[in-house]
């Protein structure tokens, strides 16, 4: 039997690929006369993995180590073998589709091996790197499946103590398995093991293992980091950030209720998982429970793989009243998600409960947001899932019927992050610009208060979704007016508009210095070849290429995001697509870093955007733009919010209101 020679250790991100041969006079090691080592894999951790070949069964296995050999003393040793004996016994008896299979236990001189399913799927961590945040149900799908495999692994005693992205594998069928079970360990093992410190990844170490008395890893810490993983999924970071064990800690100390902002039905699960006290943390029942309750169909766990991603804020912006238009003052709806707040009791029972209530109010959430949809047409009056249906009906004999008579709030889904348009300020908590003024003002028209108007955040690819889900009314969202929009394709839906109430150039933005091109205008962009970087869906992505122009691989989900790239010394991308008005205001936001060149072929019109046939919301929509349009409310809402950006105190020419003929 050989010695095995130290190597870096890996995660289980296996990948299957065929055995590449040494040369003949290059010995391999080989474990217990059986496996044959043939090249690390993966990486970080305490444990090594080695791609393996099984000579007896003729197929590659993962080979993983449980111990680092490096940090055992002869007077450890026999302790330690013992110890990573009964963990491989406990974790090879672990059967779950969700878990890694464990083939064989096999134990050297100085160390004990576990044998494993060799994988060929994609880590959770590299789907995330490409496309920075998943959809709800998507991330609840995989969450789900996550915490079966979880619930399976605290049955046979053991805790995980690394869930993260990257010890998650999702095949392209969408089922997601965890693995890594290098620093598994038993319940109530003591705390500081191995190298003298609390083992795991930062981000993910749940904050009871650093206190005084705590009892080590546990079954609750692995629901903590489950907590993080969902949050990384829906919002596209950690909600503790730091390097060092101590700088996430002490961010989850000073700001323990992270800011959700595009979790949806799946904040209360999140919040109940990231209870800084495990005693009042959900349990792995109550959560399992929850996501379910956002999932809708329990027995389609791979459903929702194929879902784009969603952005639904999570809690109703306050009007600022400084833009609102006058109206009779209404108190605001309750937020869509109210935070879980911890116990002041260590009673099972009072924790009980509230689990119990959380998962009345995740359900009470889905079905008043719109998450639970039921088979309507979409004809006015037919608000699925809503919690507001019993006065959804003609109003009474002899007086016409209004939008308001059966939907007491105007729910917009709107842009977050586009100066100017629409912007969401973190500090007021309110959304300003151009289209949220103009926002306001169709509303005061149709007989809205301004505390009966919510805002949703709404992507670019996920428009038409909120619309067609009925989680907004309207869309006011720089979404520009094309056909194909209006004319539903197959497995899409079409929308309806009012409008345009603006008219945008297409134009590109590039960095104002690179050290690699010199970009002088748009035909430099076509001529180089550099990557463009647009909004999924967006208009741009479809015209572009016809035009010459090198789209990057893949295309983010709001224009923010291409900024980002672009503003990244090491990213392939060179340019952002979209309308001067967008991009006028990145530059201001963004001085000296980047720039726009000049205007080419082609313009957008922005149109407000609702269900198809709801002729009494698009009436009184065409009603209020043709006010706003006709008169001096327009004018000030450019030149409040648009003129600075373009340096034009003039506003443009009005649009004529093409979609609004005949009514």
């Amino acid at each position: 039997m050989h010695d095995e020679d130290r190597v870096g250790r890996a995660g289980d991100g296996h990948d299957g690929r065929s055995a590449d041969r040494r040369a003949d006079d290059v010995p391999r090691t080989v474990i217990d006369g059986r496996y044959e080592l043939l090249e690390p894999i993966g990486s970080g951790g305490m444990g090594e993995v080695w791609r393996a070949h099984d000579r007896r069964l003729r197929r590659f296995v993962a080979v993983k180590g449980l111990l680092d050999r490096n940090a055992m003393t002869a007077a450890t040793q026999t302790a330690a073998l013992q110890r990573a004996r009964r963990e491989a016994e406990a974790i090879a008896k672990i059967e779950h589709q969700n878990v890694v299979t464990v083939h064989d236990q096999v134990e050297t001189d100085d160390q004990v091996w576990i044998v494993m399913k060799l994988l060929e799927a994609r880590s959770l961590g590299d789907l995330l790197s490409s496309e920075h945040v998943l959809a709800v149900p998507r991330a609840a799908t995989i969450g789900l499946q996550i915490l079966q495999g979880l619930r399976a692994v605290h049955t046979a005693s053991v805790v995980h103590r690394d869930v993260k992205p990257g010890n998650v594998l999702v095949r392209d069928d969408g089922l997601a398995i965890l693995v890594d079970f290098g620093i598994a360990t038993f319940e109530g093992a003591d705390r500081v093991t191995r190298t003298g410190s609390v083992i795991g990844t930062p981000s993910y170490l749940a904050p009871e293992l650093f206190a005084p008395a705590s009892p080590g890893p546990t079954p609750a810490s692995d629901l903590w980091a489950l907590g993080v993983t969902l949050y990384e999924m829906v919002e596209g970071h950690v909600p503790f950030a730091g390097h060092e064990v101590w700088e996430v800690q002490e961010n989850i100390r000073q700001s323990p209720d992270p800011a959700l902002r595009y979790a949806g039905p799946l904040a209360p699960v999140i919040q109940g998982l990231l209870i800084t006290d495990p005693r009042e943390r959900l349990d792995a029942a109550t959560a399992e429970a929850m996501l379910r309750e956002v999932l809708g169909d329990p027995a389609a766990p791979n459903a929702a793989r194929a879902a784009s991603a969603t952005h639904p804020r999570t809690a109703v912006s306050t009007p600022n009243p400084s833009t609102a238009a006058p109206g009779p003052v209404v108190p605001p709806p309750p937020a869509p998600v109210a935070p879980v707040p911890p116990a002041a009791s260590g009673q099972r029972s009072r924790r009980r409960g509230r689990k119990v209530a959380a998962a009345v109010v995740c359900l009470a959430l889905l079905a008043g947001a719109g998450w639970l949809v039921s088979q309507g047409d979409g004809k006015d009056g037919d608000r699925a899932g809503s919690v507001r249906g019993q006065g959804e009906g003609p109003a009474g004999s002899g007086s016409k019927e209004r939008w308001k008579d059966t939907h007491p709030t105007l729910e917009i889904g709107v842009k977050d992050d586009q100066p100017g348009l629409s912007k969401f300020d973190e500090e007021t908590r309110t959304y300003k610009g151009y289209d949220i003024d103009l926002a306001y003002a169709i509303a005061e028209s149709m007989g809205y208060g301004k505390g009966e108007v919510a805002f949703t955040t709404v992507a670019t690819d996920y428009r038409s979704t909120a619309l067609k889900t009925k989680q907004v009314d309207l869309v006011i969202a720089s979404y520009s007016i094309t056909d194909d929009r209006k004319t539903a394709s197959p497995g899409g839906y079409s929308v309806d508009f009012a409008g345009p109430y603006y008219e945008a150039s297409r134009v590109f933005l590039v960095r104002e210095k690179s050290s690699k091109y010199t970009i002088n205008d748009s035909s430099d962009l076509a001529d180089l070849g550099v990557e463009v970087c647009t909004a999924r869906e967006s208009t741009y992505e479809q015209a572009l290429p016809k035009q010459g122009f090198t789209m990057a691989k893949s295309q983010p989900n709001t224009y923010q995001d291409c900024l980002d790239k672009l503003l990244d010394p090491k990213s392939d991308v060179y340019a952002v697509a979209s309308d001067d008005i967008i991009l006028a205001g990145y530059v201001e936001a963004n001085p000296g870093k980047v720039r726009r060149l000049e205007n080419i072929q082609g313009a957008e019109g922005y149109g407000v955007a609702m269900r198809p046939e709801t002729p009494i919301l698009k009436g009184e929509v065409c009603a209020a733009l043709r006010t706003i349009l006709d008169g001096r409310i327009w004018e000030d809402m450019y030149k409040e919010n648009l003129s600075g950006l373009v340096g034009d105190k003039n506003p443009p020419g009005r649009p004529d209101l093409t979609e609004c003929k005949g009514l």
